[in-house]
């Protein structure tokens, strides 16, 4: 059970389960994706010793190569000018947050880290597989909530492309300036987060259901017990014609200690083909057929911007 603000956890193990408890999970996650649009899971499968050592790995590489580096950038060294507009609300133009990006599949780019250790690329190849596992497993399990074959949403996105965003937002000597990361929705489809154990930040928007309307920022607490964090992109929410919704969020900058997170995107490939699967009558508000490839270019110059005119314009332009 989940009060107002509640974020549900979904406890994978019940899939595994008989039928009826596999029942009874498999309708948990079909409200968390419908009401909600993220989630917490647990019993996921994702082994606790290699998330430990892939926190591990961020926290020593940000320490060696890009701490010092981070402060001494323009926007560290000069923050009321680069971010204060003298409105007195937090900028819209930049983030305060240190990140790199990693492709895993269907190629890497990690040759491209020649500082990462052997050891430490042996732990997150292995980590990201098992992380490839849960995102599969998510993925059967939405198609078939949606009423779709089990392999729709992984047979779209084939061949899948898988990366992750490793991120550090430090501590802010002025956090009312600026923010962590912007308000945004994210492009692709699932997205499973690694965060920190102890310091918070990152908050989404619920609405409710869809609804339209102002709604309420829910803050996302540090990890417990080994979970990991789900949302919903914005592929996920084109295929199920507005049955599920990605979801607003952003990252509020934080005057004590630094934040890690760890997020892998488990999107369409750049020539995959998405389009509503559907049968609802929202789905004609929606774009389709396009390239994810193309969604993503148009994506890039209006993620911090409307979701909604973002589709429209999708669809007006790809179809």
């Amino acid at each position: 059970m989940t009060g107002p603000t509640e974020i549900p956890v979904i406890d994978l193990s019940g899939l595994n389960a008989g039928d009826d408890e596999r029942s009874r999970t498999m309708a948990r996650l079909h409200e968390a994706c419908k009401d909600w649009g993220f989630f917490w899971v647990e019993n996921h499968g994702v082994d606790a010793a290699l998330m430990d050592a892939v926190k591990r790995f961020v926290y020593g590489h940000y320490e060696e190569h890009l701490e010092s580096k981070f402060y001494a950038s323009d926007l560290a060294r000069n923050l009321p000018a680069a971010a204060g507009d003298g409105s007195g609300a937090p900028s819209d133009e930049v983030d305060w947050e240190s990140t790199y990006f990693i492709q895993h599949r269907p190629k890497s780019n990690a040759a491209d880290f020649p500082e990462i250790p052997p050891p430490a690329r042996e732990a997150l190849e292995a980590y990201i597989t098992q992380m490839v596992s849960l995102a599969e497993l998510l993925a059967e399990c939405m198609s078939l909530n949606l009423g779709l074959p089990g392999g729709h949403v992984a047979d779209t996105f084939a061949p899948p492309f898988v990366g992750t965003k490793f991120a550090m937002y430090p501590a802010c000597p002025r956090p009312e300036l600026v923010w962590g990361l912007r308000a945004h929705t994210d492009a692709g489809g699932i997205i499973l987060l690694l965060q920190d154990d102890a310091v918070g930040g990152l908050e989404f928007l619920r609405t409710g259901g869809g609804a339209a309307g102002a709604g309420e920022w829910v803050p996302v607490g540090p990890t417990v017990g080994g979970r990991l964090f789900v949302n919903i992109g914005d592929q996920i929410e084109v295929l199920s014609g507005g049955a599920y919704r990605s979801v607003v969020h952003r990252v509020a900058a934080g005057g004590e200690g630094r934040r890690l997170s760890v997020a892998t995107f488990y999107n369409p490939g750049a020539d995959a083909v998405v389009a509503p699967a559907t049968a609802r009558g929202e789905e004609a508000a929606y774009p389709g057929p396009y390239r994810f490839g193309d969604y993503l270019e148009y994506y890039q110059g209006t993620k911090f911007g409307d979701k909604d005119a973002r589709f429209r314009a999708v669809k007006k332009l790809l179809g």
